[in-house]
């Protein structure tokens, strides 16, 4: 296998080398595997790393930085001044605008899942279908994808569903990227992006079509394989003089590929890509999630399983066949073998070609943003991209009769959060209130900016109803979960237990896929209350499976509507779920008595902690905790749930604080958040105490199952990821695991350090893995001391032990103290992975029945024995969603289709957003997800698919004042006459931004004036509907010219060249003189010896 390995990657190898000239090369390779090489390195091991490359992940961070520096640079910041130096980085330009002590952690995320959509876009089906790469000549269809999905990204946007607008404008800035790197544009002369591109509306001229004949088959040697070759020459389409090749990816028919990270075979069956149904035509789309039944090709399918394939277990390289791909030149890679393809956006035409290419996708993807931005608003696009450096804050309230004390306590924490709000300079991004009754889940979501609409919302409840016990908690949390933002601060208020623990793993898919913090709130009666219902919880949970692997709060399973009688079964074990929840999203069950409701209410004003230092759960025996607080932190907070018998902070200085004994004034900088029978949480700002940088001490005792949770505000944070190396599909890449790390798969951990490029890191010492007991479970291989960049792990899951983990970074900061962070999500590692092989991105409108396929495989390796998984799907807003299997049996490394029926309510309003979440939980007890985002779109006959127009109706020239010494000096204007017939004008927005007057929405018709100095004599006028289609007039008065020298410059410049020209003549005077003297030296003693020989 090795050997012909090399043989097949030798050619590969020499012309990769060839071509890959630094900072000239559109080179599509994953991102840096530390000490194991890149995406890049699995094809070819020669590759010099050093080799400046342009792939999806890096174009589209540069076109982010790009729009965010602008935004910064044209919208102050709510304190001080933005000043702006060139060569920043997104971490110290975000430093600049919104204060040092602010953590881009947020922002980086969100730029993170972008950069990964994108990524996406070249996995398995999607990266296989040419209409959504612009291959294969198929432009027209590739156009009408972005167009379609435009609409469902602003509207996803406006309602508040960032996470499946950043998956979606992922997947369209990948296909614009692909553009210059599938199509002719650069080889006809180019040399800026085409603003045409995903824009409705608009043709694309220049570009080949489907039946034109420039393509030719590729030779082949002997053995029937093409060679190894670019095809460096173009081919001219004989029915297009001057048209140079339109070039085309290997495409071959979509049935051909298999789902990424899926195990293959030869004699495999092959999944078709169904047909489309009912498919409008400006929504025409790969993967219109309305399916016919799948088609199977292989007679050795199980039967238990008619609609369903099968894929059996993973084969060698060498065991594939080679396949023949006619008809086809390959700009963008050399013909290869299905399984050895090379990396994604490969440019393997002229270095010049690829270096516009590259450069072209950087401003194409820029100005696709800029119009997203000026489609939303700058406010909504800063909460978008989680600019905003406070988190939002979500309540979810139990209304039932028995919480009453509870409403009147949040009353009361609304009315201080008002006060906050007017005075805070970034208060809480948004507020979200989601009250929650018995039988059925009030709709009375509300979202607001301002939290006196909370406050009011809050005021005209009343407790009631209920009768009971368990209550409908997973719903209400589902929902919020669904509108929540990423990173936000969630605060469930009940007394209840769940009655509805069938959505639990679909809460906790949610809140991981957010990165969202939940925090339970239960009331507790009595100590008495407390200590027999937690001794009848333990006994049941003995006798019966528990519920909460892994400890928990198990004290917090009580009836606290009854003295001395204890809730059935069930309904007890479901109280462990909160605890469970609040441990796997990294927070804490909070435990409140009945008559310190008021008090306990309090720690939903302080959300702004991102960092977590430490943590551990379910605690039994005295403990002891060192924490290193190092100089980047502003301040801390320490949080202790559960009943304790002693407390005590240490401080480096040696200051005591007694945790457990209330103390207002213990000193300065301290502060007492809450203070509670259960609940012991302080604050400690560092600014008021530098001398006290260092390590601090924790000693505590639990009477009772306990939890500490340290967390700061600081800028540096880490963000752990996992990605995956997809080395089978068309485009080699790395892709983020959805959901949990697989047992036996090839997985990386991408280590994120945020803040870093402030923070002046010295090192960074190692990286382990612990349990939520607090143990070492596993070191991780840390090859690099530098904190500068991403630094991907080899990570060793078939060392890992079954149970929880979180990931722990240490290392020493910039003054040499010691510094330590650890993830506030927990993982599990689980044996099975879950993916939509169409792609996660599904629309449907009111009425339809949509059929999505979910790919499960069995990815325990290690056993041999067959595995079953009980598989469930819900979405968010509570739709009828079923499953054709909700059991299956799979032998190792084994996949199946399955296919989930969603159907979209009749009643929905269009462009409604949702999530599909599918989970699978083994035989073994773990829990893999992954969900899907849907857009609700209108009737093909009702929806408004027409595009705003403008017409210019007068302009004044800049003529004679175009140079930068004149353009000041006048100003130009123009009249734009801006219509749409259909749903009315929404919005209009200029680049260079200038003030638009106020109008009525839906207005058909409207006049805008721009106006401007010659110094601008270009703008972009674009101009949104109703149905958020997209309108776009530019408008251009000339270009500024070359700066012309003034009198002083000219002279200057002339008697330095009459200068130059002086020294020049004496420097050749002077070798002439030389050489002359030389000559006459040499002249002289061959004259002497001429004589000498005559005397002779």
């Amino acid at each position: 296998m090795g050997r012909r390995r090399d043989r097949n990657l030798g050619p590969l190898c020499l012309l990769l080398l060839g071509l890959a000239a630094p900072s000239a090369a559109f080179l599509g390779r994953g991102t840096l595997l530390e000490g194991e090489g890149d995406i890049f390195g699995i094809y070819c091991e020669e590759f010099d790393r050093g080799t400046r490359v342009w792939h999806h992940r890096e174009i589209t961070r540069e076109a982010v930085r790009r729009v965010i520096v602008d935004h910064f640079k044209t919208v102050p910041p709510a304190k001080g001044a933005y000043n702006h130096r060139d060569g920043m980085t997104l971490e110290e330009a975000y430093a600049e605008y919104f204060g040092a002590e602010s953590s881009p952690k947020p922002f980086l995320s969100a730029v993170a899942s972008l950069v990964d959509a994108a990524a996406e876009a070249d996995a398995g089906y999607l990266g296989s279908d040419p209409r959504y790469h612009f291959g294969s000549e198929r432009f027209s269809e590739s156009q009408q994808i972005l167009t379609g999905r435009w609409p469902r990204i602003i509207k996803a946007i406006q309602a508040g569903d960032y996470s499946a607008a950043i998956y979606m404008l992922g997947l369209s800035l990948s296909a614009i990227q692909d553009f210059y790197s599938y199509s002719n544009w650069v080889e006809l002369g180019h040399e800026k992006f085409n603003p045409d591109v995903g824009i409705s509306g608009l043709t694309l001229p220049g570009v080949a079509d489907p039946q034109e004949g420039t393509c030719k088959d590729c030779p082949s040697d002997a053995s029937g394989i093409p060679p190894h070759q670019p095809t460096h020459q173009p081919t001219h389409a004989p029915t297009h003089p001057g048209l140079h090749t339109t070039s085309t990816p290997p495409y071959t028919p979509a049935k051909t590929h298999h789902p990424p990270h899926h195990p293959t075979h030869t004699n495999t069956p092959l999944l078709h890509i169904p047909t489309h149904q009912n498919t409008p035509p400006s929504h025409t789309h790969p993967t219109h999630h309305t399916y016919t039944p799948t088609t199977i090709h292989n007679s050795a399918f199980s039967p238990n399983l008619p609609q369903q394939v099968r894929f059996s277990p993973l084969t060698s390289r060498s065991q594939v066949q080679p396949r023949r791909i006619e008809g086809q030149v390959k700009k963008h890679r050399s013909p290869r073998r299905h399984q050895q393809r090379a990396p994604d956006g490969l440019l393997l035409a002229s270095p010049p070609a690829a270096r516009e290419g590259g450069a072209a996708s950087h401003p194409g993807d820029e100005y696709y943003l800029t119009l997203v931005r000026g489609a939303v608003g700058d406010d909504l696009f800063v909460r978008f991209l989680s600019l905003y450096p406070t988190p939002a804050l979500v309540l979810v309230l139990d209304t039932t009769d028995s919480m009453d004390k509870e409403l009147a306590a949040l009353v009361h924490t609304a009315n201080r959060l008002v006060q906050q709000h007017a005075s805070a300079t970034y208060p809480p991004a948004e507020y979200l209130f989601v009250p929650f009754n018995d039988p059925t889940l009030r709709s009375g979501l509300r979202g607001s900016q301002r939290p006196d609409e909370i406050y009011r919302a809050l005021t005209g409840l009343r407790a009631v109803g209920g009768g009971d016990e368990a209550e409908l908690s997973m719903s209400a949390l589902r929902l919020a979960l669904h509108h929540a933002p990423p990173h936000a601060h969630v605060f469930l208020f009940t007394d209840a237990s769940v009655k509805d623990p069938e959505l639990f793993d679909t809460v906790v898919a949610l809140a991981h896929a957010k990165s969202i913090k939940v925090t339970p709130v239960s009331q507790v009666n009595s100590i008495a209350e407390v200590n027999s219902i937690a001794e009848v919880t333990a006994e049941d949970e003995v006798e019966g499976e528990a519920v909460s692997r892994g400890g928990g709060f198990r004290s917090i399973s009580r009836n606290t509507r009854s003295t001395g009688t204890s809730r059935p079964r069930r309904q007890l074990r479901s109280f462990s779920k909160y605890a469970e929840l609040a441990e796997r999203t990294g927070s804490q069950v909070v435990e409140s008595p009945g008559d310190r409701v008021e008090e306990t209410a309090r720690i939903v004003e302080g959300t702004k902690k991102q960092a977590v230092l430490w943590k551990d759960f379910g605690m039994t025996s005295s403990q002891r905790i060192k924490v290193p607080i190092d100089s980047l932190i502003s301040d801390f907070e320490v949080s202790l749930t559960g009943r304790l018998s002693s407390a005590v902070l240490t401080s480096p200085s040696g200051s005591r604080y007694d945790l457990l004994a209330r103390n207002d004034n213990a000193g300065r900088g301290y502060d007492v958040v809450a203070f509670t029978p259960y609940l012991a949480r302080v604050r400690i700002d560092m600014t008021q105490r530098p001398d006290d940088v260092g390590e601090w001490t924790l000693q505590f005792s639990p009477s009772d199952e306990s939890s500490v949770v340290i967390s700061a505000r600081t800028p540096m944070d880490i963000m752990p990821t996992f990605y995956t190396p997809d080395t089978l599909g068309n485009h080699p890449s790395l892709q983020r695991v959805a959901g949990q790390p697989s047992r036996s798969s090839d997985t990386y951990l991408d280590v994120v350090i945020t803040g870093v490029d402030t923070a002046n890191l010295r090192r960074v010492d190692r990286a382990y893995l612990k349990d939520s007991m607090g143990k070492e479970v596993l070191d991780l291989d840390f090859l690099t001391k530098s904190p500068r960049r991403n630094t991907y792990l080899a990570f060793p899951s078939r060392n890992l032990r079954a149970g929880r983990f979180t990931v722990v970074v240490t290392g020493v900061d910039g003054s040499g103290r010691p510094f330590r962070r650890e993830s506030g999500t927990q993982w599990d590692l689980v044996d099975s992975s879950l993916g939509f092989p169409l792609g996660r991105e599904v629309w449907g409108s009111p009425g339809d029945s949509l059929r999505i396929p979910v790919v499960i495989t069995n990815t325990n390796a290690d056993n041999i024995a067959q595995s079953t998984y009980f598989v469930s799907a819900y979405d968010a807003l509570g739709s009828t969603v079923s499953l054709d299997q909700k059991r299956v049996t799979l032998g190792r490394n084994e996949s199946v289709v399955l296919t989930v029926t969603m159907f979209v309510d009749p009643s929905v309003l269009p462009y409604t957003t949702n999530t599909l979440v599918v989970t699978a939980i083994s035989n073994r007890g773990d829990t893999s997800h992954t969900q899907a985002h849907l857009s609700v779109v209108p009737k093909a006959f009702l929806a408004d698919r027409t595009p705003p127009t403008c017409q210019v109706l007068t302009k004044t020239p800049c003529t004679g004042y175009l140079t930068p010494e004149t353009c000041s000096q006048r100003s130009w204007e123009t009249v734009v006459l801006l219509r749409d017939a259909e749903s009315g004008i929404f919005q209009v927005w200029t680049n260079p931004p200038s003030d638009i007057p106020n109008f009525a929405s839906s207005t058909h018709e409207l006049e805008v004036t721009y106006s401007a100095l010659c110094c601008e004599p270009m703008v972009t006028i674009s101009v949104y509907d109703v149905a958020a289609n997209l309108g776009v007039c530019n408008v251009d008065n000339g270009s500024l010219e070359a700066e012309l020298l003034n009198t002083g410059e000219i002279a200057g410049i002339v008697v330095g060249a009459v200068v130059l020209l002086l020294l020049l003549i004496l420097l050749a005077a002077g070798i002439v003189i030389r050489r002359r003297r030389t000559r006459t030296e040499d002249v002289t003693p061959r004259r002497r010896g001429a004589r000498n020989s005559d005397e002779e």
